[in-house]
């Protein structure tokens, strides 16, 4: 008789032996009779152990299933992981943008520019490569099933003939951005935060690219400009030739907004920009336009704008300043590290004084750092001078020290005072003049260098008046300068994590592309890192930045597998944490867990 082992259950019945019960297991088929399910035994197993139970429901329970096949550990082979959770979330938010309904007009393409624009952006998110790498990372990872895109589609000539379409729509892309940040986030878009930062440039062909100063020293260099809201999602960019002064950007950015946004739109704003920026044509502009502005001015002109003697702070002491600061004239405490004090309106202008107990620290310990470093150097080139083979003249050594003193900013109270000194030369008979240096600090001339330690002046358009009261109080005029490094974050990112540099691409639309996709990365990440801040996790809760988030589920990821004995192949998702989870849920995206992304990877198997 042939028995279908898929239809049996696991049966017992029970019997007493003095005053014990037992446990008697058979293997039965459920029988319909005269209006009962029945059950009828059909292969008697006696006494079974815990364990044995255990094995014989999991037999039966697999041999229902249509999956279901006999194999050994030996047998069962990963071949292989696709990159996957990772990559999803950073895809679901691309898919949350909507990002896709820019690109239009694709043509007769085998794979859109939507697509390929998508693969780049969420390359620079987990995996930042070389463009030409980038279609190996891409047949690693699970996007081929995620977008239906064979992986022999996404090549090195595909990447670098789209990149130029790619950046032609790169004005949509930030008009599309504002529209959409207007709507959803109404409130972040009030304040807009604008710095330019340069980026290291690799070969020589680039017109965009220039040699000469910028942060990172003398080298080729790039300049972005960025623009982001409130709480540092990017909307608008642009790659500037390299040299490009921040002082000269302020009528491009305003023409540019003026151009692609409404002008209306761009009143409702406060431009939100660093002191490099200020100049008085620069902020006159923005006052013809009617457009609002904070920024901060020079050290240097703190005095003649204020017209206050800062001598008088002069007993200012580091190891006092927390208790000093409350006894300053006129100042107001609004934070705990934040002292104000109006100074005047002029025309349109508004200037608030402001002073930091730990930026006074900062300073002045930078100051004393700066003296120590000098020492070391001057007693270094005395060292060197006492092994000189030829007579050195006096006005070429000064310089040497003074040109040390001008780069450390102590020059104004840090000096030398040169010794001659006669050295007879070994096996010689003569001999040479030569100098040794004596630093000389004048203590007057330091506390005077150091008066405006911890002060900075705000400037701003928020002048309005009601009742004789600012509209726009201090601490309200003062907290978005403050928030400003927001953008400064934003070039960290993209910088460090997206590894926007070195560019290995030349032309000018390909250059700018790759800042592009670089900037749309950062979009996602500051999204991700946002949701983590928002939502506390239970078992994730040390994870609040994008960096670790993507790290912690890359993870998870598709497992090819292969079972030799029946010659199969499957995928299937290698099984999450409950950290994982949790993360997935502190980020709005926990169905990205679900069998659909196998269904559809195990019947297009052949993308493997």
């Amino acid at each position: 008789m042939t028995i279908d082992l898929s239809k049996l259950h696991l049966d017992w019945g029970s019997s007493s032996y003095k005053g014990k019960v037992y446990r008697s297991y058979n293997l039965a088929l459920s029988v319909w009779k005269d209006g009962k399910n029945l059950k009828e035994p059909v292969i008697k197993l006696g006494k079974l152990s815990d364990s044995e139970v255990e094995k014989w429901r999991g037999i039966l329970k697999a041999l229902k299933s249509s999956d279901f096949f006999l194999t050994s550990f030996d047998d069962i082979l990963v071949k292989k992981h696709y990159a996957y959770l990772d990559i999803a979330i950073c895809n679901a938010i691309w898919n949350e943008l909507d990002l896709d309904i820019i690109f239009k007009n694709n043509g007769k393409r085998e794979v859109s520019i939507a697509n390929v624009a998508r693969i780049l952006t969420i390359n620079r998110s987990i995996e930042p490569a070389a463009k030409s790498k980038a279609p190996e990372w891409f047949r690693n990872t699970a996007l081929p099933w995620i977008l239906d895109v064979k992986p022999s589609e996404i090549n090195p000539s595909r990447i670098f003939r789209e990149l130029a379409v790619i950046e032609g729509y790169k004005d949509s892309i930030c008009e599309y951005l504002f529209k959409k940040f207007s709507q959803s986030e109404p409130a972040a878009m009030k304040t807009l935060f604008y710095d330019l930062s340069s980026f290291s440039f690799e070969g020589t062909k680039c017109k965009l690219m220039k040699w000469g100063h910028c942060k990172g020293g003398f080298e080729n260099h790039v300049v972005l400009a960025l623009v982001t809201n409130k709480v540092g999602l990017p909307f608008y960019w642009e790659v500037l030739p390299g040299c490009t002064s921040d002082s000269s950007t302020i009528t491009w950015l305003l023409e540019s907004l003026k151009k692609k946004f409404k002008l209306e739109a761009i009143k409702e704003i406060t431009f939100i920009f660093d002191r490099g920026m200020v100049s008085d044509n620069n902020l006159a502009l923005l006052e013809n336009d009617d457009i609002k502005y904070i920024s901060a001015m020079d050290k240097n002109q703190i005095e003649n704008i204020t017209k206050i003697n800062f001598e008088q702070f002069s007993s200012l002491l580091p190891e006092k300043v927390d208790s000093q600061a409350d006894e300053l004239p006129d100042f107001v405490k609004i934070k705990k590290d934040t002292y104000c004090r109006e100074i005047k309106v002029e025309g349109n202008r508004r200037y608030i004084l402001c002073f930091n107990p730990q930026l006074f620290i900062d300073q002045r310990k930078a100051s004393e750092k700066a003296l120590v470093n000098f020492k070391v150097y001057t007693s270094n080139l005395n060292a060197e001078l006492l092994e000189a083979k030829k007579s050195r003249l006096k006005k070429a050594t000064y310089n040497k020290f003074l040109k040390r003193a001008i780069k450390l900013k102590i020059n104004n109270f840090a000096d030398v005072i040169l010794h001659k000194k006669h050295i007879n030369l070994k096996d010689s008979i003569s001999t040479i003049i030569t100098y040794q240096a004596e630093v000389a600090v004048d203590d007057e001339k330091r506390v005077s260098a150091g008066r405006l330690d911890g002060f900075w002046l705000l400037v701003t358009n928020h002048f309005e008046k009601e009742n004789n009261e600012f509209k726009i109080k201090t601490a309200e005029a003062i907290a978005p300068y403050r928030d400003k490094e927001i953008i400064e974050e934003a070039f960290k990112d993209i910088k460090s994590f997206v590894e926007v540099e070195p560019a290995f691409v030349w032309t000018e639309s390909h250059v700018r592309a790759h800042y592009t996709t670089c900037v749309l990365s950062y979009l996602i990440n500051k999204i991700l890192t946002l949701r983590l801040h928002k939502n506390i996790g239970d078992t994730s809760s040390d994870i609040v930045t994008h960096i670790k988030l993507l790290k912690e589920t890359s993870e998870c990821q598709l497992d090819y597998i292969e079972v030799k004995n029946i010659e199969q192949r499957k995928l299937n998702i290698t099984k999450t944490s409950e950290k994982q989870k949790d993360l997935l849920r502190r980020i709005g995206l926990s169905h990205l867990i679900n069998r659909e992304i196998l269904d559809i990877a195990n019947e297009k198997l052949n993308y493997a």
